[in-house]
């Protein structure tokens, strides 16, 4: 890949430029609600003749706040009583984790590891009903496949126990090229899982079909992958009942193609519980972007609800600075169509072409997609 003007060394400083970025840029929440049906109170006036009056004070000083700082925080949740002397989980990131393990030393998590905890609490959610997460793009080179690859790893990563596949629907997809298997198994088709009549309904002969990156996602392929025919919007039903009914999957990624004329696109959608949207940061990537949400939205019915619960992804193909402002993209994104905005910025790892590991990612680009997981995980309807 061409890294233009740039030397190695400043490649690698350019994640930098990243981290004190907001990583998801979400819609204004409602306003407060104002209660004005209620009467304002006053005291009466032999409340106001016996209240007692202090002397005049000084007013403390801001040591005696310092002082204040490590008292113990009152209930938060109206039921749990304060209570004193209970130990914390101590740093487990960062210089604040090797700090802790001094001698004499107990520091409490900053707010960054606190923020991150709190996103994997959210990827840790109980899903009541396996759920079914679709990708999409208005343009091929927009990132798509490793959105969706990298979203099941990170979510299978986090989710330990449960079982997260990805599959492609996308004929000419490659989403099997881009995977890091653990083992030596052959990459399958769901048009072959699908045809195969004399396929033991258990998850070991399902589980034979799939391939295992390190994070525990499961991948199957699209029908290049063992070139089988082209898939049908009837065997992609079927595949997915397979996966759901006897590999009991709790959530399925569908890659998508780009042909929304296909039955198969249309057949994908309506198994489909959540969008991600996804555009790279060129011009003509979110233009198409823009194109896909207003031709699903003229479709109507399920799609418009779709589309509301969307997640927008931009994902940075080149290094450095583009020719569009990126900001004001999303802001544009988030105020036009009231969704969260995730962007994920260039990295060496993905722009290799070839199989990929979340451990190889930089550590920024991890953390965006820990944020782009918790979103999904959160909007997914119960």
């Amino acid at each position: 890949m061409s890294t233009g003007q740039y030397s190695q060394e400043q490649l690698q400083q350019l994640p930098n430029k990243y981290r004190n970025a907001e990583f998801v840029d979400r819609p204004a929440g409602p306003p407060a609600p104002v209660f004005a049906d209620a009467p304002a109170w006053s005291p009466s006036p032999e409340a106001v003749q016996s209240q007692w009056s202090p002397e005049a004070r000084t007013m403390p000083s801001a040591a005696t706040y310092e002082a204040r700082e490590f008292q113990p925080a009152g209930p938060d949740d109206g039921n749990r009583s304060a209570r004193l002397g209970v130990r914390e989980e101590g740093p487990q990131q960062g210089w604040r984790m090797y700090l802790n393990k001094l001698p004499g030393v107990h520091l409490r998590k900053g707010d960054d590891e606190k923020n991150f905890d709190r996103r994997i609490a959210q990827i840790r959610r109980t899903l009541a009903h396996p759920k079914t997460v679709a990708v999409l793009s208005g343009k091929g080179s927009a990132g798509k496949t490793i959105t969706a690859l990298n979203l099941g790893a990170t979510v299978a990563k986090y989710q330990r126990g449960e079982k997260i596949v990805a599959a492609s629907i996308d004929p000419l997809g490659n989403i099997t090229d881009r995977t890091r298997g653990v083992n030596d198994q052959k990459p399958r088709s769901v048009v072959s899982l699908a045809a195969d009549t004399e396929l033991r309904r258990d998850s070991a002969a399902v589980g034979s079909y799939l391939l295992t990156d390190s994070s525990g996602l499961r991948v199957l392929g699209s029908s290049s992958a063992d070139g089988a025919t082209f898939l049908t919007s009837e065997n992609l039903e079927k595949a997915h009942s397979t996966l759901r009914n006897y590999f009991h999957f709790n959530l399925t990624v569908l890659d998508f193609g780009l042909n929304i004329d296909s039955s198969v696109y249309h057949a994908g959608l309506a198994l489909a519980d959540q969008l991600i949207l996804v555009a790279s940061t060129t011009a003509d990537s979110i233009d198409e972007l823009d194109k896909l949400i207003e031709t699903l939205k003229r479709f109507g019915g399920k799609y418009i609800d779709l589309v509301k619960n969307a997640v927008v992804v931009f994902v940075q193909t080149i290094p450095g600075k583009g020719h569009i402002d990126v900001n004001n993209e999303r802001t544009r994104i988030v105020n036009t169509y009231k969704i969260p905005v995730v962007t994920i910025p260039w990295d060496a790892h993905i722009s290799e072409g070839g199989p990929m590991s979340l451990e190889l990612l930089d550590k920024q680009t991890q953390l965006r997609y820990v944020e782009l997981a918790a979103e999904v995980m959160t909007k997914l309807p119960d």
